[in-house]
């Protein structure tokens, strides 16, 4: 049955190694038309895909036909997908990933032929993976990877280059137990203390008190908030990004929000402002590119307080406390908890920290429901629990 079909419908022929070979002129992801051939071991199985690409230039559709490297493919999503919808830092963190791992393992694999199998063995591979530093990938890391993967081979799909997304179809690797190590109430009152002595005391206490990330703290400038009704709108982040100072917008469209903070912040910040009047140096100031003229934690020449030296103020004021070592970010994680124990709702927890879903919260803070759901269980026994119960 091997022939040529009427005009604009294709041909098939049979191939010297016993194959059919379909040709149709496609429809193309960029509008233009391209001959595409296809294969199949019979004549009806290239029919049938004949008829499938037929089918999608009659609706519009691009046909499947990127023969393309993934590498060569994840180039372009680094750079006109991610670049241009997400910040620096998201950037930074995709590009690493891609480079160190995912091209390494899968480079050169086309795009359209990525199986099951492929991803199995690349998450075997990442296991045997090591840091910079020669330590192994944590189960947190490798999950992130394949992550990255799949979120750029769904890209692809959109983008009609291929017809499956093979991260999709295994089972992803686990990401392990995720470790909190908040500030227990007592811890958290002695730290609250403890700052008030310090020079960026209302920086400390937005971390601890409204669970603002550091470098969307850092960003907060005047112009941000409202210190008659305490409103404060969380628009810009600052980060050192690849050694350079960058101010970009939150790291979600839900990490844009609004929150409220309470007299002790905003006391804090009223006496911040009087003294960072009298310690700044006379103009010029030394402001980093795309920091705003009314920043609020800035050095004494004006220029936004460097992220980096957060962290190690933070240790030395736990040090001269004598509060257990804990991480910049756990001050956030501190606010969320005691939250949660004084009876806040998951929802709530997650308007305030910005949170791109509920599950994000749920997952980073079981540990605290857990508790909470002991706590009431306690409750109704106290409640309407038969007096003769237990005697």
């Amino acid at each position: 049955m091997a022939g040529r079909a009427p005009n604009g419908l294709g041909t098939i022929i049979k191939r010297k190694d016993g194959r059919y070979q379909a040709a149709v002129h496609v429809l193309t992801a960029d509008g233009s038309t391209k001959r595409k051939y296809v294969y199949g071991k019979t004549w009806d199985e290239a029919n049938d895909k004949r008829v499938e690409m037929l089918e999608n230039n009659r609706k519009g559709t691009p046909s499947i036909s990127s023969g393309m490297k993934l590498g060569d493919y994840l180039d372009h999503w680094l750079t006109d997908i991610v670049k241009a919808e997400r910040g620096p830092s998201t950037y930074s963190g995709y590009e690493i990933v891609v480079r160190r791992y995912i091209k390494k393992h899968l480079g050169t694999k086309r795009l359209n032929s990525l199986t099951t199998s492929h991803m199995r063995t690349f998450i075997r591979e990442l296991r045997k993976e090591k840091t910079v530093l020669g330590k192994s990938l944590s189960d947190r890391y490798v999950q992130n990877i394949f992550e990255t993967l799949r979120s750029a081979l769904t890209y692809a799909i959109q983008e009609d280059l291929i017809g499956r997304n093979v991260a999709k179809m295994v089972q992803a690797p686990s990401r392990g137990e995720f470790e909190v190590e908040p500030l227990d109430e007592d811890g958290a009152r002695r730290f609250t203390s403890h700052v008030l002595n310090h020079w960026l005391r209302a920086y400390w206490l937005i971390l601890i008190m409204a669970g603002l990330r550091k470098g969307e703290a850092l960003g907060l400038a005047w112009s941000d908030v409202n210190l008659a009704t305490g409103a404060v709108t969380i628009r810009r982040t600052v980060q050192r990004v690849r050694g350079q100072l960058v101010f970009g917008p939150p790291k979600t469209p839900r990490s844009r929000r609004k929150l409220y903070v309470g007299r002790v912040i905003i006391a804090a910040l009223l006496v911040h402002r009087t003294e960072t009047a009298d310690r700044l140096v006379a103009p010029p100031l030394n402001l980093a590119p795309g920091q705003p003229e009314d920043l609020i934690f800035i050095t004494k020449t004006g220029r936004v307080v460097e992220p980096r030296n957060i962290n190690t103020m933070l240790a030395r004021l736990l040090k001269r406390a004598r509060i257990p070592l804990t991480r910049v970010h756990d001050l956030r994680h501190t606010c969320a908890t005691l939250l949660l124990m004084d009876g806040a709702t998951l929802q709530e927890v997650m308007e305030l920290l910005g949170h791109s879903t509920i599950g994000v919260t749920s997952n980073v803070y079981g540990h605290v429901l857990d508790a909470t759901k002991k706590r009431i269980a306690h409750q109704m026994d106290q409640i309407i629990a038969p007096t003769d119960v237990g005697q």
